[in-house]
């Protein structure tokens, strides 16, 4: 009997260590449910002109039946004008696919820009296996996820007052060959979580995961130009 719980047991840590589809999360072991805290998240700017009060604005809390849940607080000029903001660590992913990123929301008034930015190594970056986001350099912009039902054209999330879960896959179903030129030479992702627009008040975030989902096909990437 004994011989049999240990197969089961390797086969119940691998579902959980995979997302609701069965891909696994690449932030499973990277805090995106924000159970060990701030760790793993980039929140302090102080060589940031306006956000050098950023991580003041950014707390871990318990919201209900949700026990770690990032909140944003934000003020009026905040909301209208630079935002308050989480960046994960870089994330070492393969071009030659395609990935999705989730999460789960909520707002008493603030909107946000949930997305991923492609990153490469920054020329003069010590290269190692735990890369900060000063090693990096932006490549690809990913589309904003939406709330509302916009799949790649939204300009902002329309987080909802309610808790919802949302996706966007990064790249694009479809591209122009110049995107996919720009989206072959990542080596990361960095995913930005950016409370902004709306109004005054809170935003929350949890469950944020990135799964892969399968090769980018060659029937989905365009010439430029191309209609």
């Amino acid at each position: 009997m004994t011989s049999l719980l240990k197969p089961m047991a390797a086969l119940c840590v691998l579902i959980l260590a995979r997302g609701a589809d069965g891909a696994p999360d690449l932030l499973k072991d990277r805090n995106g449910g924000f159970e060990q805290g701030l760790t793993n998240w980039l929140v302090h700017f102080p060589d940031h002109d306006f956000l050098k009060n950023n991580i003041s604005c950014v707390s871990v809390v318990r919201d209900g039946s949700r026990p770690h849940v990032l909140k944003f607080v934000l003020s009026p000029a905040a909301a209208e004008n630079w935002g308050v903001q989480a960046l994960s660590l870089p994330i070492r992913i393969d071009p030659k696919q395609r990935y999705k990123l989730t999460v789960s929301a909520r707002t008493t008034g603030p909107d946000a820009r949930l997305y991923v930015m492609g990153k490469r190594w920054h020329p003069k970056a010590t290269r190692s296996e735990h890369p900060v986001n000063a090693d990096v350099r932006d490549v690809f912009k990913g589309p904003v996820l939406s709330f509302s039902g916009e799949k790649g054209t939204a300009q902002f999330s329309n987080v909802r007052r309610a808790w919802a879960t949302e996706s966007v896959e990064i790249p694009p179903r479809e591209m122009t060959d110049l995107a996919y030129g720009f989206w072959q030479k990542c080596e990361f992702l960095e995913i930005h979580l950016v409370g902004i627009g709306g109004s005054a008040g809170e935003l929350f975030l949890d469950d944020v995961e990135i799964e892969e989902t399968g090769p980018v096909l060659p029937s989905q990437v365009k010439r430029s130009g191309a209609r």
